[in-house]
């Protein structure tokens, strides 16, 4: 016999086994009284035909009290249903044969193949069972036909064993059938692609053969998009078209919007419909409640449509070419289409995902434009619109302006390649992160120092290589924005930037001897968010990467704190 062609649980099997020893049981008992009660003919068999069936009672009892030890396997099963035929056989053989009361066993032993093994194991039994009986009666005969053989008895009973068995085998190739619709159901396709009409074109594939459907057609429409969608699959190809909001074609009744409805009629003839009320019940409707751009795309025999709708996404779906439907096509139909709904959904959301990523990404890219070379750049600005304004010197004086001018370009014209270079694909962090970082804001600190003519001081504290690389690539950025907004407002004669890592933290300070802010006293983060007179740009990048800026600002100078936990 073949095994399950589905996976059956070790907890599964033994449950079922125990079924199968109670039942078992209670045959035994029964046949036990009825053997007692009225004994079998012939005569010269009662006595071993009773001690037979006490024997197998005693058996059917042990493997009762088997069953609850047992922890499952193969042998079990198909050792006990071996047993069971063969002494149902010798049962019927002893009492009456064709005739024996005791028929109905054979039934028994076809329900244990169908529940142990499905329908394969089922039609197994059944032809042993028929051959048996054939050659029982065939064999007996003889010894039957002095007292009259029962011809209708065994006509009857013959064909009642093989329609037994073909319902059985019917049974359980549709359980099969629902099963793997279960296990596909299961195994719905994530909605990922190269492109989402790629991807919803896959995902149409598959509930086609869900569906049994030579085509689908969904059309559907987002909350918040400018158009609607509509996708049309074939074996052949998948056609994508887009409409104005408003214009989705699909059921013209307005009664019948959220409804699921079938038809089993060829499509290009079809004059009705039933429809899934709210009961359960399958109501028969007159007219094919479809749109005529749709309905002139769908061919073939047979149509059931069902609705989709999410949180964001609402449309319905059409699975055309059907052939004969099965019985399970209208709630097939409505969970299929569920699933499509959903998939759309995710589509709908993971491009949302992505627009959000792009814009915050513009936004990051915009913030270090700002932050760094915008900022140098104005430097470089002022100090020539400086030079224009004052007297013109002496030639080797001017030379001097120009060239130190020159070297802060070019020193711009550095970090923005580098800033240029880590935005490209693949661009991972150096091995050596703490040297990269140190080159880079000590780089940063010789450009403003010349670019402002002001000192600038840099302390770095060691293990800053340990910092997350999202504070690292922001570091940089954060330092030349509060650097140059001190140098610029404060006027200050120094500037010192410290960066050290302690306790789990990243604390970056800028300090200055300046005028300050325009405000004075010490401003934590929720003071400065509720005040709005912090950098704005520097606040929204700490605020962002989950950190805290602090300010304080005196008449002799200010002191601007970040601080990351790692």
């Amino acid at each position: 016999m073949r095994a399950a062609v589905f996976p059956v649980f070790p907890s599964s099997r033994v449950q079922t086994e125990r079924t199968i020893a109670v039942a078992r049981v209670v045959l035994a008992v029964t046949a036990l009284f009825a053997v007692w009660f009225d004994p079998a003919e012939p005569a010269q068999y009662g006595a071993l035909t009773y001690a037979l069936f006490w024997t197998y009672a005693a058996y059917s009892a042990g493997l009762v009290v088997w069953t609850m030890f047992w922890a499952g396997g193969d042998w079990l099963p198909v050792v006990t249903h071996t047993a069971d035929i063969v002494a149902f056989s010798v049962f019927q053989y002893l009492t009456a044969g064709p005739s024996s009361p005791f028929f109905v066993y054979f039934i028994f032993s076809m329900f244990c193949a169908a529940i142990r093994w499905g329908w394969q194991a089922t039609l197994v039994t059944g032809a042993l069972v028929v051959l048996y009986y054939i050659a029982m009666a065939a064999s007996m005969v003889p010894q039957l036909l002095p007292s009259g053989f029962e011809m209708n008895r065994f006509v009857v009973r013959l064909v009642y064993l093989v329609v037994a068995t073909g319902m059985l085998v019917y049974l359980g190739q549709y359980e099969a059938r629902l099963r793997l619709e279960i296990e596909r159901l299961a195994r719905w396709p994530a909605p990922h692609g190269k492109s989402p009409e790629a991807a919803i074109g896959r995902i149409l594939e598959y509930a086609a053969g869900l569906v049994r459907a030579g085509c689908v057609l969904a059309v559907w429409e987002a909350s918040d998009e400018p158009e609607a969608h509509e996708v049309f699959w074939t074996a052949e190809s998948t056609t994508v078209r887009t409409y104005a909001p408003g214009e989705v074609p699909g059921v013209t009744e307005e009664g019948l919007l959220r409804s699921t409805f079938i038809s089993t009629e060829p499509i290009a003839e079809a004059r009705s419909i039933l429809v899934l009320e709210a009961s359960g019940r399958l109501v028969r409707r007159d007219g094919m409640p479809v749109d005529r751009s749709i309905l002139s795309r769908l061919t073939g025999t047979g149509l059931t449509s069902a609705a989709i709708g999410t949180e964001f996404v609402t449309g319905r779906v059409f699975f055309c070419d059907l052939g004969t439907p099965p019985a399970e096509a209208v709630p097939l139909t409505e969970i299929v289409a569920r699933e499509i709904g959903s998939s759309l959904d995710q589509l709908h959301s993971s491009e949302q995902r992505q627009e959000l990523v792009a814009r915050e990404e513009r936004i990051r890219v915009a913030r270090d434009l700002h932050d760094g070379v915008l900022q140098g750049l104005t430097g470089v600005r002022l100090e020539l619109r400086a030079m224009a304004r004052e007297r013109p010197g002496s030639p080797a004086a001017l030379q001097q302006q120009l060239v130190s001018l020159e070297r802060a370009l070019a020193m711009e014209q550095r970090e923005l390649r580098i800033f240029i270079s880590g935005l490209e694909p693949g661009a991972d962090a150096p091995l050596d992160r703490q040297s990269t970082l140190a080159l880079r804001l000590d780089s940063m600190r010789e450009r403003l120092a010349l670019e402002w003519k002001t000192p600038v001081t840099l302390r770095m504290s060691p293990g800053v290589a340990a910092m997350p690389a999202s504070i690292e690539e922001a570091i940089p950025p954060m330092v030349h924005e509060a650097t140059v907004n001190a140098l610029k407002h404060s006027h200050p004669s120094r500037v010192s930037v410290d960066v050290e890592t302690a306790d789990g933290h990243v604390r970056i300070s800028v300090s200055d001897d300046g005028h300050g802010f325009p405000f004075r006293g010490k401003y934590n983060h929720e003071t400065l968010a509720a005040s709005h007179v912090a950098p704005r740009s520097l606040f929204d990048r700490v605020s962002a990467l989950g950190g805290t800026l602090s300010i304080e600002s005196t008449d002799r100078g200010s002191r601007v704190e970040v601080l990351f936990s790692m």
